[in-house]
């Protein structure tokens, strides 16, 4: 179900401990599975252990990672080289509904767990997991790392906002740091967003889609998004620099949906509605070319989707 990290993609010096924020999530268990696959030990913290159930980490503490004396205390005890930052809201339709909480949760626990580093005094690298909301709607594609970041939704500001923090600390405490912009994702046990919602419906009966259908995402599946978290871990600069997770390729929503249902062996075909959602962006694609110096190379956004309407079919 997780992915195995290609060969070319193996650290070379591999740091002994990563630590996992947010390690319930969907996106956690990838990340976690894509870092054991090249050697490292991992360490999960967050308030739900659905993915330590599964036998994802090595070690698993339950808290919420506001609680800057238990950070201490593990930061101190594992002294981890390196800290995934995943702890925060992921949906832009809640954000819009409820903006108070979206900042809250995405704004305290991140800023407990930078204090937290630099009280606890360790060298810990972080790689804060954000998002390509903070580039709104793009006015040139592909965007790039450097583009102007313009959100359109509560939960793009507050990821921006995350960023911002962590500069702070970058910049004024000496700690370090990068941001992972993930663009669109899929894969299994994400039971949210266009992949799940749309299968999810067409298996019941129901072909209509949001949208138009000509709307444009940089679809990469959630095995390859965690193997470029780990290639990060070792190989990236970590003074406050931004990379681009994406494949690189644009897909509008109709052919998705098209491959979706043929995927899931629906004769039908998707029905548009026409309608747009608060807060998402019209195009993205995103300029890959920074983190392909490192040697990650995307595959095609779709090398995933097969196993995951599989895995979508099997849910109750």
């Amino acid at each position: 179900m997780y992915a195995i990290c290609r060969d070319n993609r193996k650290p070379t010096l591999m740091p002994k401990t990563v630590m996992i924020t947010g390690a319930g999530g969907f996106l956690a268990g990838h990340i976690a599975g894509a870092f054991a696959s090249v050697g490292w030990r991992t360490i999960g913290v967050g308030r739900s252990d659905v993915n330590a159930q599964r036998g994802r980490f090595d070690a698993f503490d339950r808290y919420d990672i506001a609680d800057g004396a238990r950070n201490v205390a593990l930061l101190q005890r594992e002294e981890p080289q390196t800290i995934v930052h995943l702890a925060a809201p992921a949906s832009v339709p809640q954000s819009m509904r409820d903006p108070l909480a979206d900042l809250r949760d995405h704004i305290l626990p991140t800023a407990a767990l930078l204090e937290s580093i630099r009280v606890a005094s360790v060298d810990s690298r972080v790689i804060l997991i954000s998002s390509a909301a903070v580039y709104g709607n793009p006015k040139t594609l592909p965007v790039r790392e450097d583009a102007p970041l313009a959100p359109i939704s509560p939960y793009g500001f507050h990821k921006l906002q995350q960023e911002l923090l962590l500069d702070e600390y970058i910049g004024i405490h000496g700690l370090r740091g990068c941001k992972a912009r993930i663009f669109s994702t899929y894969g299994e046990n994400l039971r949210r967003l266009a992949v799940w919602d749309i299968a999810r419906r067409a298996l019941s009966g129901q072909h209509s889609v949001y949208g138009s259908g000509d709307e444009t995402r940089d679809y990469l599946y959630a095995g390859e998004v965690a193997c470029a978290v780990a290639l990060l871990a070792e190989r990236a600069e970590f003074r406050g620099e931004a990379w681009n997770v994406a494949s690189g390729e644009s897909v509008t929503i109709r052919d998705l949906a098209q491959k979706i249902f043929r995927a899931a062996h629906i004769e039908a075909s998707p029905q548009f509605t026409g309608e747009a959602v608060p807060g998402s962006p019209r195009c993205w694609r995103a300029d890959v070319s920074r983190i392909r110096a490192l040697d990650f190379t995307p595959v095609h956004w779709s090398s995933g989707l097969a196993r995951t309407i599989d895995w979508i079919r099997a849910q109750p």
